[in-house]
């Protein structure tokens, strides 16, 4: 006898989000042959990760290389993630760092190609965002080993290192070529402002890679295993909770945007541009998982305009029917 067919409807995140969608970038198709190619000539994967990383469209070489951590740590017990992570860290941190490996290789040819036009401001916060990412997939990977699935109040700490969506903000500062003091970050009203994106980026996410996720065997560190274990929550209503908080993050962001202090007017200026560049990051993680095939395979305009997910059965690796 056939398994139910489980379905679940997402939440509206596009008509939710009050942030304008941009077009995409003219260099778009060029930029992400090159990164590609760029990761391709490393051999850090096998057929079966290339395959996934293709599906995933990104454009950006340091993305790419976050996506070649999460795939290597993915199937590593505990030690080995330590290891790999800590390897991660350091020889992005110190170019003397010896380390022998594909992924070391990678990391360091990525560090030299920013290190001499990154600001001193700019590479202490990625060092800093970087070195507690790493450390949040290593323990990621230890609750993994355990079984482990942490309550809500302990899980959303350590989603926003281990999503590295902290990471990726750093690269603000240095694509705008601006410094923000550290007075910044340690702003009350700024924080508030920083996190709600954070958050909006790894709630959503987890919702839309949570089909793919849970078919592989990969659920414990998703949102919505956690609403589901905690709340005895189905996963249609873990998903209407996910769009609940979306918007409240939503409304948060704008009215903690609108109550920023004023450091002067250069800094106001350097604020206002990392702000805007924050709700673009909002908007494209949107854009970017349903026009890529990462997380709904053939069938991502069909959750783009039905918003209807169909459940897979356990082991379908590569998320396509």
């Amino acid at each position: 006898m056939s398994s139910a067919v489980i379905q679940y409807t997402l939440p509206d995140f596009f008509s939710l989000c009050a942030f304008n969608f941009s077009k995409p970038n003219p260099h778009l198709q060029e930029c992400r042959a090159e990164s590609k190619a760029w990761v391709a000539r490393f051999n850090v994967f096998n057929d079966k990760q290339n395959a996934i990383m293709e599906k995933s469209q990104t454009t950006c070489d340091f993305l790419n290389l976050l996506f070649v951590l999460d795939h290597l740590s993915d199937d590593m017990n505990s030690k080995d993630a330590n290891g790999t992570c800590e390897a991660f860290y350091q020889v992005m941190a110190d170019p003397d760092f010896k380390h022998e490996s594909n992924l070391a290789e990678i990391i360091l040819d990525f560090r030299q190609a920013i290190i001499h036009s990154a600001k001193p401001q700019f590479f202490k916060h990625f060092l800093s965002d970087l070195k507690r990412y790493t450390k949040a997939v290593a323990d990621e990977a230890e609750l993994r080993e355990a079984g482990q699935v942490l309550d809500l109040i302990n899980f959303v700490p350590l989603r926003r290192e281990n999503s590295a969506v902290r990471c990726c903000f750093a690269f603000i500062e240095y694509n705008l070529d601006i410094e923000l003091p550290d007075a910044i970050f340690d702003d009350p009203i700024f924080q508030s402002v920083y996190f709600a994106a954070v958050d909006m980026v790894c709630w959503t996410n987890d919702l839309l890679s949570y089909n793919v996720e849970q078919a592989m065997g990969h659920t414990s560190n998703n949102i919505v295993t956690v609403l589901m274990r905690e709340k005895d929550a189905s996963v249609q209503e873990a998903a209407d909770c996910i769009g609940v908080v979306f918007e409240q993050l939503m409304t948060r962001f704008l009215k903690d945007k609108s109550r920023l202090p004023s450091w002067g007017a250069d800094i106001d200026r350097d604020v206002a541009l990392y702000v805007e560049a924050l709700t673009r990051w909002v908007g494209g993680n949107l854009v970017w998982s349903f026009q890529c095939s990462r997380y709904f395979g053939t069938a991502n305009n069909v959750a783009l305009l039905t918003r209807l997910v169909t459940l897979y059965p356990k082991d379908i690796e590569d998320g396509q029917k």
